[in-house]
């Protein structure tokens, strides 16, 4: 796993790289003429050059007197703005597209390097899971680099596809691994094996020089303080301006999410009118869905809504460009259009209009008038990725709904909070569903509960992308309308159905570990509309109903969470069962 460094190859590219600024050898490409943005000062120069040679920037200046013969490449940029390539510097690439769609569709956008989490095979599992896609991400056309998933769960029986720390070594010893990702703050300070595995793994990163990402939601003050001096370098949870700034002066880089989870930049952007460095402000996705992605783009969606917020763009473009390199330790390679780094260009109209013209990748055009160059490198997963679905054996409980019972009501799409209903108190009673969890690795066990304020007047909706766990999460006015919902995952090897009585009405098929779709990008987000449409139509409340499923599952969200185990309380992440 672990790349040596050979010297002499480096040094041999570094000697040509000079003889090409010191005008003894030929560029490969010249782009002439250009306004370049300097992302280290925030400067736009005009009349400014590119000289590349090796994939690499030898020169950037004022002067396109280069030399030059007939191999060389000229790229004439009169007019035109400059930049370095976009960085995404948090995400979850397999938001239920495949990779080869995902690079398909975010190339011509001008993301030219992605750090992603690798989280997506690895909760169901563990090592199996993150090996295939490190392979995966290799020799892209996009060049991507990963964090670890520390799979982090609501409780120890559920992180026991984790591997052991010692697992993760050749890992974090590969130049492609920035580190571990999101480690949320409540599990870093649990009791017992579940908080000390992921305090040994954070503390193994930060000890090889690697990065360990922060998730700091709902954390109070002096949480925040003995979090932050666990090493934790980088937070993507802030979602105001008041928690952004608390994180700036704690020495963080806060990553401002604008993706399709949570849009932050417009409670954050307000901060940028304040006298302050912002040079530790990030701008990322944390995934962005199929619908999202063909209608908004992916990372540059994001640049142009901060933009449209009055965000100065010499702060936006060094938010996605040398702000995020500069975090991960990548600012010797990328971030920048200066001599010695990768020679990721995008080329757009002016600083004001982001709309990429040209894209160079490590020097070679990727994206020319509205057409992508280069295709994606096919990639092969192991079979036993596809049989992730093993419901079997299991005994779906019916709970009584009479007396007073223990629920999950909705605060927002995303945020629960315990409450015991009184079934005979007819306001209580309404808009409560039964709310199902099955461990689909075979062992039969579930546990069912209920679920207020999801809005859903009939029939069940299931999810097999249930967020850090290995349940199936289902949610229902009935119980034969959730067990055609059960039966018709297990048929399609996971994904989403929205089901009425012994009716699929939509379903949007994910055979890849129950996560991922094989089809192509229109048709994933077709399915995807098509069954929130459903879901709405027949009174859910929340947009993207599904997602407010998934996260049903989760240690990263407050406050009452459901397993196959029975209900969490995150305080203290006791188990509790239906009854008061």
């Amino acid at each position: 796993m672990k790349n040596r460094i050979n010297f002499e190859e480096d040094t041999a590219r570094s000697r040509c790289l000079a003889d090409v600024a010191r005008q003894k050898e030929p560029a490969e490409t010249l782009i002439q003429n250009g306004t370049l943005f300097n992302a280290f000062t925030g400067e736009f120069l005009p009349g400014q050059s590119l000289w590349i040679a090796g994939g690499r920037i030898a020169y950037a200046g004022p002067d396109s007197d280069c030399v030059r013969d007939d191999r060389t490449e000229v790229i004439d940029a009169e007019g035109m703005t400059l930049l370095p390539g976009l960085i995404d510097g948090h995400t979850h690439i397999l938001m239920r597209s495949g990779l080869e769609e995902f690079i398909r569709h975010v190339l011509p956008g001008g993301t030219t390097t992605i750090i992603t989490e690798l989280i997506e095979f690895a909760s169901f599992f563990g090592i199996l899971g993150i090996e295939p896609l490190v392979r995966a991400l290799k020799d892209q056309p996009i060049r991507f680099y990963y964090t670890l998933p520390p799979l982090c769960a609501l409780t120890p029986a559920l992180e026991r596809t984790a591997p052991d720390n010692a697992a993760y070594l050749p890992y974090l010893e590969d130049p492609e691994c920035m580190g571990v990702g999101e480690i949320y703050w409540s599990n870093l300070f649990l009791e017992g094996t579940q908080g000390s595995r992921v305090q040994e793994l954070a503390r193994m990163a930060i000890l090889l020089g690697k990065r360990a990402e922060g998730h700091t939601a709902g954390a109070p003050a002096k949480s925040l303080q003995a979090y932050t001096g666990f090493g934790f370098s980088s937070d993507h949870e802030p979602i105001t301006a008041a928690e952004a700034m608390d994180r700036l002066r704690l020495g963080c880089w806060v990553m401002v999410r604008q993706g399709s989870i949570r849009k932050e930049l417009p409670e954050i952007a307000p901060l940028f009118r304040e006298n302050l460095d912002f040079r530790r402000m990030a701008l990322c996705t944390d995934s962005v869905d199929p619908q999202e992605l063909l209608e908004q783009g992916y990372l540059e969606g994001s640049l142009r809504s901060a933009l449209k917020l009055g965000i100065p763009p010499a702060q936006a473009y060094q938010m996605v460009t040398i702000n995020v390199a500069e975090h991960f330790r990548l600012d010797h390679q990328l971030g920048s259009l200066s001599p010695g780094k990768a020679a990721d260009v995008v080329v757009i109209p002016s600083p004001a209009e982001y709309e990429p013209r040209r894209i160079l990748i490590a020097g070679k055009t990727v994206f020319s008038e509205g057409k992508t160059l280069v295709e994606p490198r096919h990639v092969e997963f192991p079979e036993a990725l596809f049989s992730s679905v093993r419901i079997a054996g299991y005994q779906l409980e019916e709970p009584r709904k009479a007396g007073r019972c223990r629920a999950m009501e909705l605060v927002n799409r995303l945020v629960t909070r315990e409450k015991i209903i009184d079934f005979d108190n007819p306001e209580d009673a309404a808009d409560v569903l039964y709310a199902a969890a099955l461990n689909r690795t075979g062992g039969g066990k579930s546990f069912t509960g209920f679920l207020k304020g999801f809005g859903l007047k009939m029939g069940a909706c299931g999810t097999t992308t249930s967020w850090d766990t290995v349940d199936m999460l289902c949610a229902g006015a009935d119980m034969a309308s959730i067990r055609t919902v059960i039966e018709r995952l297990r048929e399609i090897g996971g994904g989403a159905v929205f089901a009425i009585g012994e009716t699929v009405v939509a379903e949007c098929p994910l055979p890849l570990c129950g996560v991922v779709s094989l089809a192509p990008l229109k048709t994933l987000a077709a399915q995807m509309r098509n069954l929130d449409e459903a879901l709405q139509n027949a009174g859910a409340r929340w947009e993207k109903p599904v997602l407010t499923l998934d996260t049903l599952t989760t240690a990263s969200i407050p406050h009452l969470r459901i397993t196959h185990e029975g209900y969490v309380r995150m305080r203290d992440r006791k188990i509790l069962p239906l009854s008061e």
